[in-house]
């Protein structure tokens, strides 16, 4: 099924595995809109529909939105339009109430940073000026996923894009910060990745004892400060 809300890019939604369905946005324009718009829709099915009712989730990303079904529960054209109501009754024009920025401190390069140097020949870009795209602006919290609280950050200066590594690391350690293709994100826990990593943040993004345990949530404004790597230490802390 393709369609268009009222208002909002085109989608179209298609089975996703035996009890699911996945609604991807075909036009994307603004990827900040577009990503929020996907987390406003799965918000909304999450707070809309309980477990009960047979949605047992749904789970936004940067263009798609996916809905997994209880078969039991509801059939597979209950769960199709459940899926298109909620693309139709949430407004594209989606807006994040303005708080503080959240700043990451990040030491560069070095130890810290074991594709940064590689990276800089392939971009063609002395370390100075790859520091200074990575921090001079802000990014959004386009969504979640890939690992429990991974945040993909957007949009990234074109300028830094570069493909995943070829191989990707079996461990990559917590405060890693990486880029690939159009993003820019941390590993806040240790876990394998294929993203080129250039810097750590010492602050600590996963606290299991906070009412949140994971920093980021989507639509919030991130910041990157340049540390150097004598001040790592004095910066290990769950960040604000």
């Amino acid at each position: 099924m393709t369609g268009r809300p009222q208002s909002g890019p085109c989608f179209e939604i298609r089975s996703f595995g035996e009890n699911g369905w996945m609604a991807q946005i075909t036009d994307l324009g603004d990827i900040v809109a577009t990503a929020l718009y996907a987390n406003a829709i799965a918000k909304s099915l999450r707070m809309n529909f309980q477990l009960a009712a047979g949605i047992i989730d749904a789970v936004a990303g940067i263009d798609s939105v996916t809905l997994r079904f209880n078969p039991a529960a509801i059939n597979a054209k209950q769960a199709h339009q459940a899926l298109a109501d909620a693309i139709g009754a949430t407004p594209f024009d989606q807006t994040v109430s303005a708080v503080k920025p959240i700043e990451i401190p990040v030491c560069y390069g070095g130890e810290h940073g074991p594709d940064f140097d590689d990276l800089c020949t392939y971009l063609g870009l002395t370390p100075a000026q790859l520091i200074s795209a990575h921090t001079s602006g802000a990014y959004r919290v386009l969504t979640l996923g890939f690992a429990p609280g991974f945040a993909y950050l957007g949009p990234l200066d074109p300028a830094l894009a570069a493909p995943r590594l070829d191989t990707p690391r079996q461990r990559v350690e917590a405060g890693a910060v990486g880029v690939a293709g159009p993003f820019t994100g941390v590993y806040p826990l240790a876990s394998p990745g294929g993203w080129r990593i250039i810097g750590r943040t010492p602050a600590r993004l996963f606290d299991p004892k906070a009412p949140s345990p994971f920093l980021f949530e989507p639509g919030a404004e991130v910041r990157f400060v340049p540390i150097e790597a004598s001040a790592f230490s004095s910066h290990r802390r769950f960040a604000p």
